[in-house]
């Protein structure tokens, strides 16, 4: 346990620099929209398209690693809206834990914490993986606030958000790459290479720029953001964990998963709440307080996975 803190305790050091710079007003909120522009249009993207162009893709090889993560996830937003509608949650309420349940920081945290875990060879599996993440977030669980949300589904807007999500769009033309067998210049690679490095510790900075500037509200406004926190790094892990061993299947050898698994909630749902009317102060108190914990959770399941 004490070696997997070394290894992943510069990511939470640079967290907790960019908490201290927003927190005492050397920076303003206007750097962290610029960086995580950057991030998610130019930094994420490049990272994700180089490191799947990359990788040699077939579906012989990848398809039980992809299936195994589709099946978990849709299996978690099934679960998760059996269990709203059964508690007859408000529709608002629902849509919020629907889309932030499978909304882990599997990119802009994830990632590096796999890369500095298993090594920086495992950031296509990765990415594979994150893009798994992508698509089902961008099709089911805005098909399902779409539904949720009005009461005639708008194809139009679902299409629109999906062709313009430039994460998507790094994912389709990286795997592209990689089925076709195509490169680039080495120019063009060298000058992806670099983007891609620099996205991390970016990235890291927006999201202890976003928690210095979190309120912290009166305690029980914090007892639901604690159980969904605690449901999201530890039972949604849970669920892939033992569902693997269930099929006979080695939690180690879909280490990957597992750890992605076991992000804690990413800021973008944050960005669709004015727009599918989602609860956006339980969004961003559960991405402030299930990032402070997996501190503790992320390790937990690293250990069991890499032991």
């Amino acid at each position: 346990m004490l070696d997997i803190l070394i290894i992943i305790s510069p990511l939470f050091l640079i967290i907790l620099l960019g908490a201290i710079l927003r927190k005492s007003n050397v920076v303003d909120e206007s750097w962290q929209k610029v960086l995580n522009n950057y991030a998610f249009k130019i930094g994420f993207p490049a990272l994700i398209f180089f490191a799947l162009s990359k990788t040699e893709f077939s579906l012989e090889t990848h398809s039980q690693l992809l299936l195994v993560n589709f099946i978990f996830l849709s299996s978690v937003i099934v679960l998760f809206a059996f269990l709203g509608k059964l508690l007859r949650l408000k529709t608002k309420t629902l849509k919020t834990l629907i889309i932030c349940i499978v909304f882990g920081n599997v990119a802009y945290l994830g990632l590096p914490v796999v890369s500095n875990t298993l090594g920086e060879n495992t950031i296509p599996i990765s990415s594979l993986i994150v893009s798994v993440y992508l698509f089902v977030i961008f099709t089911i669980g805005i098909i399902i606030m779409e539904v949720l949300g009005h009461e005639k589904l708008n194809l139009a807007k679902i299409f629109f958000s999906l062709i313009k999500n430039p994460l998507l769009i790094a994912t389709i033309l990286g795997l592209l790459f990689s089925i076709l067998n195509l490169d680039l210049p080495e120019i063009i690679n060298k000058s992806l290479q670099i983007i891609s490095n620099s996205v991390t510790p970016i990235v890291l900075l927006v999201i202890g720029l976003f928690l210095g500037k979190a309120k912290f509200g009166n305690l029980k406004e914090w007892i639901p953001v604690f159980l969904f926190s605690i449901f999201t790094l530890l039972v949604v892990p849970s669920i892939l964990f033992f569902g693997l061993k269930f099929f006979g299947k080695i939690p180690r050898n879909f280490a990957e998963s597992v750890i992605l698994a076991a992000m804690p909630l990413a800021i973008t749902p944050f960005a669709f709440s004015d727009t599918y009317d989602l609860d956006s102060h339980f969004i961003a108190k559960s991405i402030a307080l299930s990032t402070i914990l997996s501190i503790i959770s992320i390790p937990f399941w690293i250990s069991l996975v890499v032991a």
